[in-house]
Formats: structure tokens, C-alpha cells, sequence
């Protein structure tokens, strides 16, 4: 009798888990503001490159009941530039040329991430989904300064020459990020939605709001 008691007891526990493994896809713009700067000393010109960018990525994730365990990658890239007309050079009419100083910035991010998360049944085909957790990102970070020439009377005409300035830099940092998204079930085991997420480190803080698509097995 007891025996059976138990096996009931453990058959009803068994069936209120509900576990399953989960991949899905990612879309959106990011805001990036980025601690990466340069100054041209020689220019009195300073480019930071923080902006909007298209970002993107996937994820595979765990679920066990409302808890799981989600591993993310994501990448993006954010530039900043400033040209500035310094006149027409040449003297002969047919070969003149435009010429303008120009500045470049620009910063490329691979981020991985690890976050334990938390499903919120809304009702039988939307859920919330809220995730806390750790990022490892990869920086590269360039600036430079040209000269550009551009023949007047064919601007496909054109040249570039190098100027003094600018640097190149790598870093590998850890930071956090938080997020926060709804999923709808809009068939069988796929599910469409939305989050918004912002993360932070020593180089970066990025807000992002993303498109997404998951498939849960």
C-alpha cells in the first residue's frame, strides 16, 4: 500500500514539471554610448562613436516550469565621423579638385551573455519573459584621419592620402545586462515577440529593443 502511495505521489510530482530546451533569433537597434574616444590634437576635432546601430544575434536557453537558463550572442557596430570642406586645389580647369578633411570612429562589439530567466504565463499564448545576468564582449576600436580629393568635373574621379592621427585598441571586459520581453504562441511550438534590454561595462552601455522568434522543443 505504501508502495503505492509513493509511486501516485511521485507520478503527480513528475507531471506538474514541464521542461523543455529552446532556440531563437534576434533583431533590433541598440543606443550605443560608448567610453571610446579620440582627439586630434592638431585638428582640435574629438569623435566618440555613439549612435544607433542595427544589432543582432541568437540564443539557446533551458526552461525548467518559469525558471531557465539562456546563453545569448549578439553583435553590432557604431561609428562617428566629421568631414570639413578646406577649398578647390589645382590650377588647371579640367584638373582641379575638391578637397575635404574627414575623421573616422568607429567601435565593433561581439558580446556573449549568460542569464538565468523568469516566464510569466499572461495567458495560454502570451508570456513575460525577464532575464538578469553576465556579459563578456569583445571591443575593436579605430580611428583615423584622411584627406579626400575629388576631381570637379568627374566626381568619380577621386583619391585619398593619409594623415598624423588616430589609434586602434581591443579590449575584452565583463559587464551585466537586464531585459525584459514578451513572447505570443502564434503556432504549435513557435513564438514571436519583442524585449528591451540594457547592458553595461567598463567600455559601453548599450540599450537595445529587439524583435525575436523562438522554438521551444
Amino acid at each position: 500500500m505504501n508502495k503505492k502511495i509513493c509511486l501516485m505521489a511521485i507520478m503527480l510530482s513528475s507531471s506538474s514539471v514541464f521542461a523543455s530546451t529552446y532556440v531563437g533569433l534576434e533583431y533590433g537597434i541598440s543606443s550605443v554610448d560608448s567610453k571610446y574616444n579620440t582627439y586630434f590634437l592638431d585638428d582640435n576635432v574629438s569623435l566618440s562613436p555613439s549612435e544607433t546601430s542595427d544589432s543582432f544575434g541568437g540564443f539557446v536557453g533551458y526552461k525548467l516550469n518559469t525558471f531557465g537558463f539562456e546563453l545569448g550572442y549578439r553583435q553590432y557596430d557604431a561609428d562617428a565621423s566629421r568631414t570639413q570642406f578646406e577649398g578647390i586645389t589645382g590650377a588647371a580647369p579640367n584638373k582641379q579638385y575638391k578637397e575635404e578633411t574627414e575623421w573616422n570612429a568607429d567601435v565593433s562589439a561581439k558580446q556573449l551573455t549568460f542569464k538565468p530567466v523568469y516566464f510569466y504565463k499572461i495567458n495560454p499564448k502570451l508570456q513575460l519573459k525577464t532575464g538578469l545576468g553576465l556579459t563578456y564582449t569583445q571591443y575593436k576600436y579605430k580611428s583615423s584621419t584622411h584627406s579626400e580629393y575629388e576631381m570637379l568635373v568627374n566626381d568619380d574621379i577621386e583619391y585619398r592620402t593619409p594623415r598624423a592621427g588616430g589609434e586602434t585598441q581591443k579590449d575584452n571586459v565583463f559587464g551585466m545586462i537586464a531585459s525584459i520581453g514578451l513572447e505570443y504562441n502564434v503556432i504549435d511550438r513557435l513564438f514571436l515577440g519583442a524585449s528591451a534590454s540594457y547592458q553595461l561595462d567598463n567600455m559601453a552601455n548599450t540599450s537595445s529593443l529587439t524583435l525575436t522568434s523562438a522554438y521551444y522543443f
